[in-house]
């Protein structure tokens, strides 16, 4: 079983790591490119409050939906005991989480290539970075998820 968490964790890892990864590479690129001259639309304030209530909406919903990926792998894994199918629905909600997380940054991209405004992509690309870092996988959640019972699964994150 510690092989098994091992080799699970290393994978989630390596996934977390390529998204923060890019994350960053974003960051790089905003910094090395120069913003437009002129900002590709001209009322950029309208734009910012609809990307950031995107993102709100996004940053809100992806523990419930991570939690929801998990409920029934977990309600399996309490009858079954097999720790296959948990541990790639865990995988599966961890691509998720992150590729979400990604999108924010994106959005911060997009803002800053379309208005020049390099101060709202740090916003978004920070909240990002910490999303990935609060999420970012442990050996001890992994083990806390193998180890439920079916009681206390549904509170496991």
């Amino acid at each position: 079983m510690n092989e098994l968490v091992a080799s699970h964790t290393r994978v989630l890892h390596v996934l977390a790591g390529a998204f923060f990864g890019t994350t960053v590479i974003y960051g790089l690129l905003v910094l090395l490119v120069p913003p437009p001259e002129a900002p590709v639309v001209m009322q950029t304030h309208p734009l910012l409050w609809i990307f950031g209530a995107i993102t709100v909406a996004n940053l809100l919903t992806i523990m419930p939906v991570y939690r929801a990926m998990l409920e029934k792998p977990r309600r399996v894994y309490a009858v079954d005991g097999r720790p296959e199918p948990l541990l790639a629905a865990h995988r599966a909600a961890h691509l998720v989480a992150f590729a979400r997380l990604e999108a924010v940054a994106l959005l911060g991209l997009v803002l800053f290539f379309i208005t020049g405004r390099g101060d709202w992509f740090w916003y978004f690309n920070g909240l990002a970075l910490v999303g990935m870092l609060v999420l970012w996988p442990l050996r001890e959640k992994v083990e806390a998820l193998l180890q439920a019972s079916p009681g206390t699964a549904a509170q496991t994150a």
